[in-house]
């Protein structure tokens, strides 16, 4: 039940059907009398009148070109009555014009009858087609008086409640919305039950509904005033929150996991930097103190070992170092994270952090002059790219090339090196977590540096690939989203 059927009741299609049949029966009956009167009382008045009475029966017919036919019929009748039946003591112009006259009152009539008829096929074609729109809306819509009777309520509405339409119409809205269904101090139906649905209009907000079946539920309501002539309405929009309340919920729970998640990894990283580094410590200090108590005694396998046993406890301390790092990638930890400056500051300090050997270039392109970015972890993406150019670089001189490039709404850098290069098969193994192309004891790397690289991308909203082949060098190439050096800016 909708509010186009407030309006108007339709009425049902059998009984159209019938009352259809029935007008062309009572037609078909006055056409046949008149043209019987025609004979009665030349004059054609009689036969006129009961002309127009058969016109006038389309109002019950199903078409509206129904009266053009009945008068169609009349017409003919009528002019076959002036030619065949006699005419005897009359003035001829009198019949004549008494046709005339009723030719004109049936097309009239006909007019009449058939403007009001497709007026009326006209509404309610727009009342079904509302109709349809209401009962296939995604939405709930239902209707009610000003005293809280529910007028309309749509198919949307009853799969949400679980009440057919003939179950609620007539009923208070309190069957629905009921009081104790609300929560807090606004239970949200109140100005409905009390009569008061003035106050409800105009505003969207929570109330709590109640299903057939008892159940309780979140239902976002918005109310419109509506007046039609003397009708005076309430029509409200209604929409089950359910699915949203439970995957908000959701989403807190995981808030919640994700946030115990990250004081996890906190709690690692301390250890990792203090409570596993202090043994390490210990191991080194001790292994320098055995070398020199021992010094007369130790053999040069001896002394190398010792030295061996130094060097893997500086690369745990570095790894250690890494995985904290890691850790705190894509999370700002200091001021540094919100500063920005010009591209060429930041690419000066980078090469600051950089031991280049004498034998390497590295090339800036003259792109970063006119752009800001970022202090970290730009500075800390770059010096690791720029790093690893270098470290894997077999020939002890070499070239790094460092661009950029304006794509709209991101940068596009480029680290590029003439290096040894990368087997295409190894592109994805690199920015895994340590992994590493070369044995330690060739290329020393806890194997973190490029994940790392990655995660602070991944966060940003950036992406990194990497274009290679043996012999070829590398060319690592990042994008950096605008928005955040805007909202570095604005912090």
């Amino acid at each position: 039940m909708t509010l186009a059927r407030h309006f108007e009741s339709e009425q049902p299609p059998l009984w159209r059907s019938h009352a259809g049949s029935r007008a062309h029966l009572a037609a078909a009956v006055l056409v046949g009398a008149g043209f019987l009167f025609d004979f009665l009382t030349p004059l054609g008045v009689a036969a006129g009148l009961i002309y127009t009475a058969a016109v006038l029966c389309s109002v019950w017919a199903d078409k509206p070109a129904a009266a053009c036919i009945y008068a169609a019929a009349g017409t003919a009748l009528t002019g076959l009555g002036y030619l065949l039946l006699p005419i005897s003591g009359v003035d001829q112009w009198i019949v004549l014009a008494n046709r005339i006259l009723t030719v004109i009152a049936l097309w009239a009539f006909a007019f009449v009858v058939y403007r009001q008829k497709s007026f009326q096929a006209s509404l309610e074609q727009k009342q079904n087609e509302l109709t349809a729109i209401q009962d296939n809306s995604i939405a709930g819509l239902i209707n009610i008086d000003p005293q809280g009777t529910i007028l309309s309520y749509n198919r949307t509405c009853s799969r949400m409640f679980g009440y057919s339409a003939g179950e609620v119409i007539g009923q208070n809205i309190r069957l629905l919305l009921p009081d104790s269904a609300g929560s807090g101090e606004d239970p949200g139906g109140g100005a409905l039950f009390s009569g008061r649905p003035t106050q409800f209009t105009g505003v969207r907000r929570e109330v709590q509904g109640r299903r057939k079946n008892g159940e309780v539920f979140p239902i976002e309501l918005s109310v419109s005033e509506v007046r039609v002539g003397r009708i005076h309405l309430f029509s409200g929009i209604l929409r089950d929150l359910s699915a949203e309340k439970k995957a908000e919920a959701e989403r807190e729970r995981f808030t919640k996991e994700l946030a115990r998640s990250n004081r996890d990894l906190d709690d690692f990283a301390y250890v990792a930097s203090h409570d596993l580094r202090a043994p390490l410590r210990v191991i080194g200090n001790a292994s320098t103190w055995l070398e020199e108590d021992l010094a007369d005694v130790l053999d040069e396998d001896s002394r190398e070992n010792l030295g061996l046993l130094r060097s893997r406890v500086a690369r745990m301390e570095r790894l250690l170092d890494d995985l904290l790092e890691y850790s705190r990638a894509g999370r700002k930890t200091d001021s540094r994270y919100q500063q920005t400056m010009p591209g060429t500051e930041l690419m000066r300090e980078v090469l600051m952090l950089i031991d280049k050997p004498e034998g390497f270039t590295i090339t800036i392109a003259p792109g970063f002059g006119s752009i800001r970015l970022p202090n970290m972890p730009l500075k800390q993406i770059f010096a690791n790219l720029v790093s690893n150019a270098i470290k894997h670089n077999d020939q002890g001189t070499g070239a790094v090339d460092i661009s950029v490039e304006d794509a709209g709404d991101h940068y596009i850098f480029s680290v590029a090196d003439n290096g040894p290069g990368i087997d295409p098969e190894y592109h994805d193994q690199i920015f895994k977590m340590f992994q590493t192309l070369k044995s330690r004891d060739e290329v020393e790397g806890s194997g973190i540096g490029l994940s790392i690289v990655k995660k602070h991308l991944e966060r940003a909203g950036g992406t990194i690939s990497v274009r290679s082949s043996p012999g070829d060098g590398c060319a690592f190439r990042f994008t950096w989203p605008k928005q955040q050096e805007v909202e570095q800016e604005r912090d």
